[in-house]
This record gives C-alpha cells, sequence and structure tokens, in this order.
C-alpha cells in the first residue's frame, strides 16, 4: 500500500452523540442486531469509565469510519481491546493500524505490562493485522464464542 492508498484519520474520543456511527458502521459490516446493539451499549457504558476504558473514534474528514474500545486491568497490569470495527470502505487504509495505536497508548499510559485482543479462529483477515502488528498468538479458546465458534488471542508485551 503506499501513502496515497492512505485515508488521512484523526483518533478522536467518543461521545454520546457519534452513537449512530457505530450502527452505522457495524451495519455496513453485517452484524446481526444483538451484537450491534450491545456495541452501542458499550461504546456509550465504557466512555463513562475513563479510567478503565478508553473509547475511540476514527474520523475522515466529517465522517466516522471506525471505532475501538480498550479496558485496562488494573488486576494484571495488561489491556484488552474489546472491540474494533472499521467501514468496509475503509479497509486496508491504515484505520485499524491507527485505532490500534491509539489504545496501545492508553494502555502505555496506564503504565500497562502489554495489550492483548480475542478474535475468532477463523478470522483470518483479522489475524494477520494483528500480527503484523507485532502482535504475536497467544492461545486457543475453544467454543470461546456464543455460537461455539473457537477463538485465539493475540498479545503484545511492551518492554
Amino acid at each position: 500500500m503506499s501513502s496515497a492508498d492512505v485515508y488521512a484519520v484523526r483518533i478522536i474520543d467518543y461521545q454520546l452523540e457519534h452513537h449512530t456511527a457505530i450502527r452505522r458502521i457495524l451495519t455496513a459490516i453485517g452484524w446481526a442486531e444483538q451484537y450491534i446493539s450491545a456495541a452501542e451499549r458499550n461504546a456509550d457504558e465504557f466512555s463513562q469509565q475513563p479510567e478503565i476504558f478508553g473509547v475511540y473514534l476514527a474520523a475522515h474528514q466529517s465522517t466516522v469510519v471506525g471505532f475501538l474500545y480498550v479496558q485496562f486491568y488494573l488486576w494484571n497490569q495488561l489491556a484488552q481491546i474489546q472491540g474494533l470495527a472499521v467501514d468496509p470502505a475503509f479497509h486496508r487504509q491504515g484505520v485499524a493500524t491507527a485505532l490500534v495505536a491509539r489504545a496501545e497508548q492508553f494502555a502505555r499510559q496506564k503504565q500497562a505490562r502489554g495489550i492483548y485482543v480475542d478474535t475468532p479462529l477463523l478470522n483470518l483477515r483479522g489475524r494477520r493485522f494483528y500480527e503484523s502488528a507485532g502482535y504475536q498468538f497467544g492461545y486457543y479458546m475453544p467454543r470461546y464464542y456464543e455460537d461455539g465458534l473457537d477463538g485465539v488471542t493475540f498479545q503484545k508485551f511492551f518492554t
């Protein structure tokens, strides 16, 4: 991908008025209603707890094209990416990379030892993305998702 192929995005903090952007992105991806509603609720609730969560949006010009939320766990000093989605029209344009970089910045600000993310085993595109971002395979989780899908965890420890 050349620099001409990358959209200029700004990473901004989530505000309640961005609620509909999450629905628009997840609908474009093809998520089921129950998962869209849960993602909207999570963003609203998590954004009210900045000591534990970071909720971030990627904006291209005036349009929100991606979002991410990340949680910090005090007990083990690790952060977890809880949700990441990018509008399909903006895939492979650096949007997810910018959002994950912001999640890592959040984790470092909390003095986390590292960050991890779970994804379905069948999500080959996501797995390749995290590996290219420096995350390493952690472990498999049989039947991790409610529909019986296996999961996999990728992790990145800070030095």
